[in-house]
């Protein structure tokens, strides 16, 4: 049986260097030190701070900068010297330039004029969105996060898109279809864009991207499958339990971490009681190797304790302790005196929550921009995970506070 063959990179990167312009007076926030990347089709997202070079990253690839040295290459063309490349690249920046217009409906169709696309009508972009009622809207009465959620939408139809860089796509946009912006970003992806989306959360990180890329202080450090753990910390779930029986004189939470302690799929469980009368509302929090399976346990010891579960949700370690972990690791390579990394080369999504995306997709035909060439292929960095069937620790964290009701997760 014949294997198919991956696709090739979309983006590569060569020994870039490059800083933003986005502290006051055009100083710069944060830089790349010499990255190399080589990314195919699919969703990376790249965690870091904006010191730690995000923007300078979202800026140089998506072409709206030049590096100030190495190469910057989509499809095998320097994107901030082709506007005709720069035409089948969706962006999403940090601020917001929307084309200065009448309306938002006009402004909408300027930029889908200046990429060459057949036809100008504003609502086919805002519409599927929910910004319809944005367009007869001055470009300059729009918020912040209104004038980001339009850009959102020209960035996500995008026409035969190569290359969509979206920058905190989650954060500071006024749209209430946040489901519908990741199964966009889904469809890209599957048709043969390489989407790379820059977060400082490593939740958002984790929610969007197959691959999870961490960037500190102008370096790429690692990179791991968005199902494997992060640096910093392994996934965990916090759910907020309650007793079944109101009357009961006490939250049976500590048995739940007991019957939870037992379970191999489980690695570690603590909790914390609100203060107050019983009965008690409480937080719990398990991690393990595998999260479905945690969750799983939990149900079932839930019901063995007589226990409601109120919510419960994923919980990823912050921005501050993956940048903690990654200085570790970066003053440790330092110490050995360890030789520079190779390239991170991610030809294709590997995810299992995107169905195809190992098998080659053809693009579809461009409008009215030329295609370009193409580039190869190098190894991926892996994180390895402890066993689960070692005994799981539990620990105990009586948090002092105030009483009040289980809180809900999404």
């Amino acid at each position: 049986m014949t294997m198919p063959r991956p696709s090739p990179p979309r983006l590569v990167l060569e020994a870039v260097h490059a800083r933003d312009a986005a502290a006051p007076r055009g100083a710069s926030r944060g830089s790349l030190t010499g990255v190399s990347l080589a990314l195919g089709a699919g969703v990376f997202a790249v965690v870091g701070a904006p010191e730690d070079g995000t923007l300078a990253l979202s800026e140089v690839i998506s072409g709206a900068r030049a590096p100030l040295q190495g190469r910057v290459l989509v499809e095998g063309q320097a994107p901030a010297r082709s506007p005709l490349l720069r035409a089948r690249i969706g962006a999403l920046a940090a601020e917001p330039a929307l084309p200065d217009a009448r309306t938002v409906e006009a402004s909408v169709a300027l930029s889908r004029k200046a990429r060459g696309e057949a036809t100008t009508r504003a609502g086919d972009v805002l519409d599927p969105f929910g910004l319809g009622h944005l367009a007869r809207r001055e470009p300059r009465s729009l918020s912040f996060a209104e004038a980001r959620a339009v850009e959102l939408a020209l960035a996500l139809s995008t026409p035969s898109p190569l290359l969509v860089v979206l920058h905190e796509p989650l954060s500071d946009v006024a749209l209430n279809l946040l489901g519908l912006v990741r199964e966009r970003i889904r469809e890209l992806a599957l048709g043969g864009a390489c989407v790379v989306v820059t977060t400082s959360s490593p939740a958002d990180a984790r929610a969007l991207g197959d691959r999870v890329l961490v960037l500190h202080k102008g370096l790429v450090l690692g990179e791991a499958d968005a199902a494997e753990p992060m640096p910093g910390g392994e996934p965990a779930l916090v759910a907020w339990v309650r007793p079944a029986n109101e009357a009961g004189e006490r939250a049976p939470v500590r048995m739940l971490a007991r019957l939870l302690a037992d379970r191999a799929e489980v690695r570690a469980v603590a909790w914390s009681e609100a203060a107050g009368p019983y009965p008690r509302a409480a937080e719990l929090r398990l991690s393990g190797a595998d999260l479905d399976a945690c969750a799983l346990a939990l149900t079932d010891a839930a019901v063995e304790a007589g226990v409601v579960i109120e919510a419960i949700a994923p919980a990823s370690p912050g921005i501050v302790q993956v940048r903690a972990a990654a200085e570790a690791l970066l003053t440790f390579r330092r110490a050995a005196g360890l030789a520079p990394r190779p390239p991170v080369v991610l030809p294709a999504a590997r995810s299992a929550r995107v169905p195809g995306a190992l098998a080659p997709v053809a693009l579809p035909a461009p409008s009215a921009v030329p295609n370009e060439a193409p580039a190869a292929e190098a190894p991926a960095v892996t994180h390895d995970k402890a066993p689960a069937a070692e005994a799981p620790a539990v620990t105990h964290d009586e948090a002092p506070g105030e009483p009040g009701e289980p809180r809900g997760g999404t």
